[in-house]
């Protein structure tokens, strides 16, 4: 693969915006570096592109990272790579649950009278792993929110239908969107990894998916180099 600072970062972030052309211009010693940090996180040969595009989406459009720009740039490429509308929908729709991150956390601080016995339907299969994880959790939401756990289990059963994204890539999205550094949820993410190996997937392909969190960090230059640019203007010539 080419070592070109300016199609490596073309590669990972699509059409380079004027704040990048005016990093190249300030400090292209830094810039050479950064391209090389994102590329190496970003080019597992192991994800095929459009599984690559899918799990950038995940960490995209998770509800702690929104990022709008991102989220249509990694659409456009996964649909441009082969991904169907279904496997698109199916990480959306998966992300929704991200939301129960704030049940997990919030529901166990609640005291209880009794520790409620554990609803039949989570018992066993699938959800042994996440009660060793998050003990009592399911056992504590169906006691005092019946109708929230209802619709919950309700809204599991259609988001796990068979079509779509195969189980594994299913549980990567959620290890990406769980250790994006806007929420870094360990507890969800080393669940997700044991699930998705669990499914098949290879630890290469989980350390892969691991590694797309890392791209989100040329934000922080894109959005910090403009300020800089409107304060200061053009940078200055080098010396002749």
């Amino acid at each position: 693969m080419t070592t070109d600072p300016r199609a490596r970062l073309e590669r990972v972030l699509g059409p380079l915006s004027p704040a990048w052309e005016d990093l190249l211009d300030r400090d292209p010693e830094f810039v050479e570096a950064f391209a090389g940090y994102l590329a190496a996180c970003h080019d597992a040969t192991v994800l095929r592109p459009h599984i690559r595009e899918l799990l950038l989406l995940a960490h995209d459009a998770t509800m702690t990272v929104l990022d709008e720009r991102g989220v249509d740039l990694r659409i456009g490429r996964a649909l441009d790579a082969g991904a169907t509308e279904r496997e698109v929908l199916d990480v959306l729709e998966l992300l929704t649950l991200i939301s129960t991150h704030s049940l997990t956390t919030g529901i166990p601080l609640v005291p209880v009278d009794a520790e409620p016995p554990a609803p039949e339907s989570t018992r066993g299969g699938y959800w042994a792993a996440f009660e060793e994880r998050f003990p009592g959790y399911h056992a504590r939401m169906a006691a005092l929110m019946p109708e929230a756990f209802a619709a919950y289990r309700g809204l599991g059963r259609v988001l796990w239908r068979s079509e779509g994204l195969p189980l594994k890539w299913r549980e990567l999205v959620f290890v990406v969107a769980d250790l994006s550094t806007t929420h870094l949820f360990r507890d969800g993410a080393a669940l997700h990894v044991a699930n998705a190996l669990r499914y098949g997937a290879t630890r290469a392909e989980v350390v892969a998916a691991i590694g797309l969190t890392v791209p989100y960090t040329a934000r922080t230059l894109e959005i910090g180099v403009a300020a800089l640019a409107r304060r200061l203007g053009a940078p200055k010539p080098p010396p002749a």
